[in-house]
């Protein structure tokens, strides 16, 4: 990844960071962890401002109540198996099925330095949160228009509506999340907001499965037509969508306290950036961390494909696979939960990505077998199903864990910037679907389609061992 640096004039020319007088290693200072008995208001007897309270129930509701309606309208279209699953019915092209299976990802974290740059320094951060997602959540309803008006009658040019549709909104939601983490850190300790998270999350999982289900009846051979089916998916998932924009219109902001308020935030943007990309070990370690880890995604985005393409499976097998994949986040949302509260987003970031190397070495152990019929079909899915449990129980520790982790330990002030700077590099991993659908469509030219799933899980199984040593590395992250 390309990261902006400031030139060495602008760095002269600029006052002393907080970061350059505090000594450049974030994560290793230790201060007293917040806690919503330490940050109850108090009785200041010097006449002082009151300090604004954290963990007011209105907050805890608004924010979890937020979690469980968004994850529940994810649920009904799953990037790597819904919209891969339609886009498989539009055209053959695996690159273009990566590109299909890539986009939100890319949009929701490759802009994030941007998102960052817009509200680093700011006090108050809901009007972003809320324009943005006013926007950028209309999309899902255009989508469900286009595909019920036009009846998908132009296959490619419905292809890239759907990739023009999701890129807005995730697009839109990476401004929104920034400013949504940040307002998230001040409204809640570090407790109070992982139970907020982990409650909002595993509700939303329950309704995750119910979307399952209906993934399942609509896209059935008894269900309606193609591509009416996936009209109604996009309209569930964005009823669900406004839902939780209506929590967030309750969420009550905390402002930045004035003493960290940074007015020259934006003039020092660059500088802060580099100063902490360059000197800061530790994240770099967490930088290193999510790269490997995130290079799995190359292989997540065909388990489906293949698993299909091997057994000549329908669209109903769609729904069986998004109800593995809620199942898997609802065990791993109850357990990442209960480990974060004892060992912390440091424990949580080395557990699931242990538990992460399993998904793709299980799909390199199917696509290696000769005859995957010698499996009988039955076993083969059931693998399959497991391999997306694992991605799913995975997928809700990336809350609790990787972006939690700066969270917990960033300084007030620069806490957008980090959560920006390792969403943006999450982007970037992101692309490697693309380049997964490049490697299969380039060795399939000269070799068999099961070689080169191999070659593609086997790549994937590598990267995230490699984020397994590397994550071993974190030191405890101290609350600033």
């Amino acid at each position: 990844m390309c990261i902006c640096r400031a030139c060495d004039q602008l760095r002269s020319a600029a006052p002393a960071t907080d970061i350059e007088r505090k000594g450049n290693i974030h994560f290793m200072i230790s201060e007293p962890e917040i806690t919503s008995e330490t940050s109850a208001n108090p009785s200041p007897q010097d006449g002082s401002p009151v300090a604004p309270q954290l963990d007011t129930r209105r907050n805890y509701v608004a924010f979890g109540g937020d979690m469980l309606t968004f994850m529940t309208g994810l649920s009904f279209i799953p990037a790597t198996i819904v919209m891969v699953g339609m886009a498989s019915r539009l055209t053959q092209d695996k690159a273009l099925l990566g590109l299909v299976a890539m986009t939100g990802s890319v949009a929701w974290f490759l802009p994030q330095i941007i998102a960052a740059r817009i509200v680093h320094g700011k006090q108050r951060q809901k009007v972003y949160l809320v324009g943005a997602s006013a926007i950028g959540r209309q999309m899902y309803l255009v989508m469900a228009l286009w595909l019920y008006l036009t009846r998908a009658e132009s296959p490619l040019l419905t292809v890239f509506v759907l990739v023009g549709c999701v890129a807005i909104f995730h697009v839109a939601d990476s401004l929104a999340g920034v400013a949504w983490f940040d307002m998230l850190s001040r409204a809640l300790s570090p407790r109070m907001r992982g139970r907020s998270v982990a409650i909002g999350n595993f509700i939303g999982l329950f309704g995750g499965i119910g979307a399952g289900l209906i993934v399942e009846r609509v896209l059935s051979p008894s269900g309606l037509p193609f591509p009416v089916n996936y009209a109604v998916l996009f309209l569930c998932a964005w009823l669900c969508f406004m839902a939780s924009f209506v929590f967030i219109l309750f969420i009550k902001e905390i402002p930045m306290s004035t003493d960290e308020h940074d007015q020259t935030a934006e003039t020092h943007f660059l500088v802060n950036l580099k100063d902490a990309v360059r000197t800061d070990k530790v994240f770099q370690r967490l930088i290193l961390a999510r790269v490997f880890t995130g290079i799995e995604t190359m292989a997540a985005a065909f388990y489906v494909v293949f698993i299909r393409e091997r057994l000549g499976l329908a669209d109903s097998i769609l729904g069986v696979f998004s109800i593995a994949a809620v199942v898997g986040g609802i065990l791993g949302i109850a357990f990442f939960g209960w480990l974060g509260e004892r060992r912390g987003s440091r424990g949580v970031i080395r557990t699931s990505v242990a538990l992460q190397v399993f998904a793709p070495m299980l799909a390199l152990g199917v696509a290696a077998i000769p005859v995957i019929a010698g499996l009988t079909p039955q076993v083969a899915v059931g693998c399959f199903v497991v391999v997306i449990a694992i991605n799913g129980a995975v997928g809700q520790a990336g809350m609790l864990g990787f972006q939690s982790y700066p969270l917990d330990a960033a300084p007030e002030r620069y806490r957008a910037m980090y959560i920006g700077v390792l969403n943006s590099v999450g982007g970037v991993v992101s692309l490697t679907p693309l380049l997964g659908g490049l490697l299969l469509d380039g060795i399939t030219a000269s070799a068999s389609s099961q070689t080169a799933y191999s070659v593609v899980f086997g790549i994937a199984v590598l990267c995230v061992v490699a984020g397994l040593i590397t994550s071993y590395g974190l030191p405890k992250p101290q609350r600033r």
